[in-house]
């Protein structure tokens, strides 16, 4: 009898219709998963990190997020497991 392999994974809620984060307003980041730990959001333009949104937090499919800054069509949002970064999801924004 083979060994049973559970593969980590993140998996980020995309909206219906594509709607930006703006500057100053808050904007929820929704998330599934299926391991115990927390999590570092990260929001990027290509391989350039742009802000550390949140590190860490609790691994609980939600997080508020209010950006400082005007975010751009092409941004990401990145969302990485806290103790393994090979388990992430990505958001295309």
């Amino acid at each position: 009898m083979g060994a049973i392999v559970t593969y980590r994974y993140i998996l980020i809620s995309q909206r219906v219709k594509k709607v930006l984060p703006k500057k100053d307003q808050p904007y929820l980041i929704l998330w599934r998963d299926n391991f115990d730990g927390d999590v570092s959001i990260k929001l990027y333009d290509g391989n350039k990190l742009i802000q550390n949104i949140s590190s860490p937090t609790a691994s609980d499919g939600v997080y508020e997020w209010t950006s400082c800054i005007s975010v751009k069509e092409g941004y990401f949002v990145r969302i990485y497991s806290w103790k393994d970064r090979n388990i992430f999801g990505k958001l295309q924004l």
